[in-house]
Order: C-alpha cells, then sequence, then structure tokens
C-alpha cells in the first residue's frame, strides 16, 4: 500500500488535509480511495489532527507528503538534518514566529539582499521558500508536529536523508509532478467552472500518460473538489511511486542538511 498525502497547516487542517491511498498492479498504481484528514480521523482542529495524522504515518509503508521537509542550510545553520529540524522544532512557537527568525538569518546570508530564500531543491522544480508567504505554516506544524517526532524514532526512515526504518516517507510537490507531465499545474483549484474543466483535463492527461488509475467514485471526487486537494494527493502518490521506483535515489543536486523533493 502507499499513500500520498496533501498536507496543511491551517487551523481546521483537517478540512484541507486529503489522503490517497493508492495499490500496484504490474505497471498501475490504483487510487482505491481519497478522502479528507477530517473524514478519515473524525476531527478537523490542527494539533488533534496531526496527532493522528502522525499515528497512520507510524503504522504505513510508503507516504508521499506535500510540505518543506527542512530549511534552508544560511537559515537553519545546523551540521545535520536531524539538527534543523529540531531548530525548527524549537525555535518558534508558532508559525508566524518561525517566519520572523528565518527572515533575518536569510538577510544576513545573502547581504540584506534576500528575505525569502530557497532550498538547493527547491528551485529546479520551482517550489518556493519554505517559509515564505505560501507555505510557512505548512513547514511549520509539518515539521515541528509530525516530521520531528517520526524522524526520532527507528520504524520511519525520512527518506533520502534516512535509510533505516519500516515505512518510508518522503517530500513530493504535486505542482512540479502536474508539470513534468505537461499537465496544468496551476488554476485548477476554485469552485467555477474553466477550474473544473482544468481538472478533468488534468484527470484524463494522468490516466493516459502515467500509471495512474481511479475507481469510477474517486475520479468523480477528485474533478469536483473544488479545492483540488483531493487531486493535489493523488497527484501526491503519484510522486511517491515514482520515488520508491527509483529505490529514493535523488534526481537532481540536493543539500543533505536542507531535504530533496520528489517529482
Amino acid at each position: 500500500m502507499l499513500h500520498g498525502v496533501d498536507f496543511s497547516g491551517a487551523a481546521q487542517a483537517g478540512h484541507n488535509i486529503w489522503i490517497a491511498e493508492a495499490t500496484v498492479d504490474g505497471d498501475e498504481l490504483r487510487i482505491e480511495s481519497c478522502d479528507s484528514a477530517a473524514d478519515r480521523f473524525g476531527v478537523a482542529e490542527r494539533a488533534p489532527c496531526l496527532g493522528q495524522l502522525s499515528a497512520f504515518l507510524r503504522d504505513a509503508d510508503t507516504v508521499g507528503l506535500d510540505f518543506p521537509f527542512g530549511v534552508p542550510a544560511a537559515v537553519h545553520q545546523r551540521d545535520t538534518w536531524e539538527g534543523s529540524l529540531e531548530w525548527v522544532a524549537t525555535a518558534a512557537t508558532d508559525a508566524d514566529e518561525f517566519q520572523e527568525i528565518c527572515r533575518p538569518r536569510a538577510r544576513e546570508a545573502t547581504d540584506g539582499e534576500r528575505a525569502d530564500i530557497r532550498r538547493e531543491t527547491d528551485g529546479p522544480v520551482g517550489a518556493l521558500s519554505p517559509y515564505g508567504s505560501h507555505v510557512w505554516k505548512q513547514t511549520f506544524f509539518g515539521i515541528r508536529d509530525v516530521l520531528a517526532p517520526l524522524a526520532r524514532t527507528d520504524d520511519v526512515a525520512i527518506r533520502p536523508m534516512q535509510d533505516d526504518g519500516e515505512t518510508a516517507l518522503c517530500e513530493v510537490y504535486p505542482a512540479a509532478t502536474l508539470a513534468s507531465c505537461d499537465l496544468p499545474a496551476a488554476e485548477y483549484k476554485d469552485g467555477g467552472e474553466p477550474a473544473r474543466e482544468r481538472r478533468r483535463t488534468i484527470v484524463e492527461g494522468l490516466e493516459a500518460e502515467t500509471p495512474l488509475a481511479f475507481s469510477q467514485g474517486v475520479r468523480a471526487e477528485l474533478i469536483d473538489d473544488a479545492g483540488g486537494d483531493a487531486l493535489d494527493a493523488a497527484v501526491a502518490a503519484l510522486g511517491t511511486y515514482r520515488a520508491r521506483e527509483a529505490n529514493f535515489e535523488p534526481d537532481r543536486p540536493w543539500d543533505s542538511t536542507e531535504g530533496h523533493i520528489y517529482v
């Protein structure tokens, strides 16, 4: 079994975190179900929902999660990736303070030129700064409440930084995965008809050009979900499948203290 997770750091995160569950049959990656964390775990509030998600991940096989697994080395200033997680987990008490601490460090590292800098793995796939205005909450709560505790255990391996563990977790980025398939990677997340047609185009393109297959119920849900979170979870599963097929070998330069995005 393999899972893709579209993550959120919102106060009611359970409504925006979606989990796609997939099975591999020969060359086919079939999405068997796709549900919000609120429906799966019965709770939407961020803290208890992330606790339930962490417990789920501990017992999983292979899971890709859509949030940054680290921050730039110039910001965390630690010698190891594990050390960088501990820095994020302890440097601030909330996401806004985390962002406020990161930006002066970035300015110092760039002689005052930039406040929001990216990791080595971010640039080639078009990912944003992990503490920038779009994803700072995902990064902070994802690392502090999910990733850092799991990285300390012997049963979970955060790839490619860690090797040993029955459960493999990796960072994925659905927008980059869609772009790699020459499919729309933007403007598919609202309730209007143009966005819905884009979601349909994406689903049909994934079926035609990748190993992904969907049950009829899941297929309809990916198209109907106006927020695009269900679709992102399914694409996260594809990125996870690709990573596992490549034995989690990075396919481009990366900094081992910052993390690596699989596409």
